[in-house]
């Protein structure tokens, strides 16, 4: 599809606009109807979108365009709704008015880490590993803790760890495998349809939250024992 100021879309930036409609229906969710759990369900969706963007990028090739368009869709869909989903999920439980500083705060260090993470990986050549935690793991984590049900106040560490990890130096690889993507994917889309229908999804939440601390400790793994 051809823009009228001479720009084309092609499939992959239909999968990236997609992701960046769910992350702007996240917040919606978020801002008017207080509602952290189809929030933490929508950013699944941007998930398994940007993850049929990368796919299609990678068998049919990525203009610069589509390349400057994931990177902002990310943003929002993994830095930016996030980071407001732990501040509503934790001020929420919390109820006491004068941590609420302290909880923004700790919110927007998630979003500047991805805001950094995002800009390095756009300056950076292409190398065969990722450098820091790539956002999209970040965000899935964030959502994923949230539906599993743990305790609000804990997203406070963990979206500050999540933070540290997606500005370091840290080596994570690049998820190529077939199979391992395919599981990933089905997970997601039981999970969706288990909300969907109304049915417990904790479990496969939790057993797709233990997948992703699995790839955030690959590096200390590999390290150590090899």
């Amino acid at each position: 599809m051809r823009l009228p100021f001479d720009l084309e879309i092609r499939e992959q930036d239909v999968a990236t606009i997609v992701n960046l409609l769910f992350g702007m229906l996240a917040i919606l969710f978020l801002a008017v109807a207080n509602d952290i759990g189809i929030a933490a369900v929508f950013v699944l969706v941007c998930v398994l979108a940007d993850g049929a963007d990368g796919y299609l990028a990678r068998t049919r090739g990525q203009g610069s365009l589509g390349f400057q368009l994931d990177s902002l869709a990310d943003f929002v869909s993994f830095g930016l709704v996030p980071s407001i989903l732990v501040y509503y999920a934790v001020r929420d439980a919390v109820g006491y008015r004068f941590l609420f500083f302290l909880i923004f705060v700790l919110s927007f260090l998630y979003l500047v880490g991805g805001m950094l993470r995002l800009a390095r990986y756009n300056v950076a050549p292409q190398e065969a590993a990722f450098s820091g935690l790539p956002i999209t793991a970040a965000g899935m984590i964030v959502a994923l803790y949230v539906l599993v049900g743990f305790p609000a106040v804990g997203l406070l560490a963990v979206a500050l760890v999540l933070a540290g990890l997606m500005v370091s130096d840290i080596q994570y690889p690049k998820v190529r495998n077939t199979i391992t993507l395919a599981v990933v994917g089905a997970l997601l889309l039981l999970i969706l349809l288990l909300y969907a229908i109304g049915t417990s999804y904790w479990i496969i939440s939790a057993v797709l939250l233990l997948l992703s601390i699995v790839y955030v400790l690959n590096p200390l793994y590999r390290r150590y024992f090899r």
